[in-house]
């Protein structure tokens, strides 16, 4: 059914970008679309580009677009939501910390705000969308890539040991870790040796492999969950002096989620065999898509299960930003749409990242790098 907003108000009057949304409020008081943000990431050029590219979006939409953040705490972001419904607010947009962040979630929804998710799925059916490269299909993606690098850097040895660097549980990192070891159960001549836990920062990853490397033989192979601990890894190598670049008798073979512009150059000399990269800088903008739709046309504007949506239904007009052209190469696309928990998970690609390409002008560790 379609939905009476402020929005689509202006669409109706065909002067989106020029009104400014006068006349069209809910309540009188507001002229412009409002969504608020409440996220658990802090810190870092992934969440810059993260936050930066929808914001830079809703200017280009005149949406008002206002981020609130905490580091990881699941209380707070419940706070911020509510807080968000009980000004008013024409929709949310939001990454969820863990499961607690559903009842706040199920309350935005009765009250006619709609919620869609990014990066982070959620678990209740009062989602709209949620839109993200699958965490466990990049791990199984990692795992390939792991086993074809170990047969091209050792071609004559009969079976592999691999050393898996996870950050600690949590909703990406397990399925990033369920999604790796699955593929490599299947592999008869591929053994992971142990798996080690980190606090997902580098330092902790470093210590956590040095302490590892030190009491153990290297292994051929080691799968790290996430930007951070790979780069942990690639420390801690260094520092024991088992760094050496692909093709190198002692390269151990590494794959990983997550470029980035700390990860780039190391794939870029080889240390790195390959990661499996998120097109971060869309989630927003694509979220911020579907939210117009919707209030344009309701549920039936929404991509539906079974569908596979590309750049012809969501095209961006580029800008320049840090010296890029930003939205001009659609690496989100195609993507597939599926159900999760109820609701709909528009199933971004992922980029696969090696040597070959990782000056691609579209990956977000080139442009915010």
């Amino acid at each position: 059914m379609p939905i009476t907003s402020r929005r689509q108000c202006l669409v109706t009057a065909g002067a989106v970008a020029t009104l400014g949304f006068a006349g069209c409020t809910s309540d009188g008081s507001d002229d412009s679309l409002r969504v608020g943000v409440p996220q658990h990431l802090v810190g870092g050029d992934w969440v810059t580009a993260f936050y930066e590219a929808g914001e830079l979006y809703a200017e280009q939409e005149g949406i008002e677009y206002d981020v609130v953040s905490h580091d990881q705490d699941s209380a707070e972001q419940v706070t911020d939501i509510r807080q968000f419904v009980a000004q008013g607010y024409d929709a949310i947009i939001a990454a969820p910390f863990d499961e607690a962040v559903d009842n706040a979630i199920d309350e935005a929804a009765a009250e006619d705000i709609p919620v869609f998710t990014v990066n982070d799925p959620g678990t209740t059916d009062s989602i709209k969308t949620f839109t993200a490269f699958g965490n466990a299909e990049a791990g199984e993606t990692c795992a390939e890539l792991m086993v074809e690098a170990l047969e091209e850097q050792r071609p004559d040895r009969e079976s592999y040991s691999v050393l898996h660097v996870r950050g600690d549980f949590n909703q990406q990192s397990n399925a990033r870790t369920d999604g790796f070891d699955e593929y490599i159960d299947g592999q008869d001549r591929v053994e992971v040796v142990d798996t080690i836990r980190t606090d997902w920062s580098v330092d902790d990853s470093q210590s956590t492999t040095e302490d590892y490397l030190s009491a153990n033989d290297p292994p051929d192979g080691i799968y790290a969950t996430n930007m951070t601990c790979g780069i942990g890894v690639q420390n801690a190598l260094e520092q024991l002096n088992l760094a050496y670049p692909s093709g190198h008798d002692d390269h151990i073979v590494h794959t990983q989620p997550d470029a980035g512009p700390d990860v780039n150059p190391l794939i870029k000399d080889g240390y790195i065999d390959a990661t499996v990269d998120q097109p971060v800088h869309f989630y927003i903008p694509l979220a911020m898509k579907q939210l117009l739709d919707y209030l344009d046309g309701g549920d039936e504007a929404l991509p539906q299960p079974g569908d596979t949506v590309d750049e012809n239904d969501y095209s961006f007009t580029p800008i320049e930003h840090e010296g890029a052209e930003l939205w001009s190469d659609p690496i989100w696309a195609p993507a597939e749409v599926t159900e999760r928990n109820g609701h709909t998970h528009v199933l971004t690609a992922g980029v696969v990242v090696t040597e070959e390409n990782v000056d691609r002008p579209g990956l977000w560790g080139n442009i915010w790098g």
